[in-house]
């Protein structure tokens, strides 16, 4: 079974063919950059503040306030927690064999029927913030967590400093996971007709598919 996730969906509908060259079939890995090992260091630094009581390095110090309001929240508290999701929209756990949809919040705080999820953005601007991940991560909650009514979710842009909320109610999941099963289904429909249209785009440049197999490049 072919297993999805945020990432993968944005993939594909970003451009199809590095979808299949990349996670298909393999052929290529999108190499490490500055801002990928930047983003690493960011996690792992929020993560042992939130969990471990470690104190923030230096450099991001100024962002102690909105950690430490996260901290006070009442709940189970979970960083970087591994969910799963099957077909049937059921919960699983993140290696199941019939996984259908996997997700890892950077956050997850539990308290009773109410949940919130975060995730941490390094990019420079919160301008074009894309809050779908926050839904996907909201269902999934919900799936895991069947006391869940209300899952508030939050994107954090380290650079700016901004904070995006969103609020996700169970009466909303019908909507949501029969919009993210249509996104499955397109990239489902693409294996099994095996067409797999390049998307050029500015993009191109940090694509690490060859120009032999694409002509965009």
């Amino acid at each position: 079974m072919l297993t999805h996730s945020h990432s993968s969906i944005k993939d594909f509908q970003g451009c199809s063919r590095r979808y299949q060259q990349v996670r298909i079939l393999k052929r290529f890995k999108q190499a490490p950059t500055e801002a990928t090992n930047y983003g690493q260091l960011v996690h792992k630094a929020f993560e042992d503040y939130l969990m471990s009581d470690t104190a923030l390095p230096e450099h991001l110090a100024r962002h102690e306030p909105v950690l430490a309001k996260i901290k006070a929240m009442p709940g189970d508290r979970y960083c970087e927690q591994k969910l799963g999701m099957k077909h049937d929209f059921t919960s699983c756990e993140f290696r199941d064999p019939e996984v259908w949809f996997r997700g890892i919040p950077d956050l997850l705080v539990v308290n009773g029927t109410k949940a919130w999820v975060g995730d941490w953005k390094t990019g420079k601007s919160s301008r074009f913030a894309d809050t779908s991940q926050l839904e996907l991560m909201a269902a999934m909650t919900m799936a895991h967590y069947p006391q869940v009514n209300t899952v508030k979710g939050m994107l954090f842009f380290i650079v700016p400093g901004d904070v995006i909320l969103s609020m996700y109610k169970r009466e909303q999941l019908p909507d949501i996971l029969s919009r993210w099963a249509g996104h499955a289904a397109q990239i489902e429909e693409a294996v099994a007709a095996d067409v797999w249209n390049a998307r050029p785009s500015g993009l191109c440049k940090f694509c690490p598919v060859t120009p032999e197999v694409c002509e965009h490049r």
